[in-house]
């Protein structure tokens, strides 16, 4: 029966509202991310028959969440390559930060080998991408100054949830007090 008054569907709809503000905040932030379409190209560059463009998404490198995006173009024909193996490995600032090699794969979309790179503490970088296919062998390196992440505002997202429930709470008082005086007048 707690939805059968007008103020009541208004409460419980302000209080939906409001979880799904909260759920959403938390997903969007620690969802992990793909680079197809919003990357931010950091790199282009010319080795032997390719081009490679390097794309990573946040638009800086950070510590355990950086997507790389990376497009092979065959500099003779301008194709994008699809048929590939492209390894990716990666040296950090201290001595044992190192990671790879990391198989980079194109199963989401064929024009794009993706992964995402698994920096353990902020520095300099040494990204080595190597790529293989019937044109030969090739290696790039690609320099990546990795920052600390942002860490969810959950205080930021418990004031807005506090703030949707405050008006909740407002408008059904104010609903309530509407039809006891159209009742008390009628």
């Amino acid at each position: 029966m707690f939805a059968s008054s007008p103020g009541s569907r208004i409460l419980l709809l302000l209080l939906i509202l409001a979880g799904t503000t909260i759920l959403g905040s938390v997903v969007f932030v620690t969802a992990p991310v793909f680079a197809n379409g919003s990357a931010t190209l950091i790199d282009t560059q010319e080795q032997g028959p390719y081009r490679f463009e390097v794309s990573i998404l946040p638009s800086r490198a950070i510590v355990n969440n950086t997507h790389l995006s990376l497009r092979v173009v065959a500099l003779e024909t301008e194709e994008t390559l699809t048929a590939a193996t492209v390894r990716v490995s990666a040296d950090g600032p201290h001595l044992g930060n190192e990671f790879g090699p990391i198989i980079v794969d194109n199963d989401v979309l064929p024009q794009f080998f993706e992964t995402t790179l698994p920096f353990s503490v902020p520095g300099l970088w040494k990204v080595n991408i190597s790529v293989n296919t019937e044109l030969g062998d090739e290696t790039i390196t690609v320099l990546m100054d990795v920052r600390e992440g942002r860490p969810i505002n959950l205080i930021l997202v418990a004031a807005i949830a506090v703030a949707v429930i405050a008006v909740g709470i407002w408008t059904y008082d104010r609903i309530r007090s509407g039809m006891r005086r159209r009742r008390a007048n009628g």
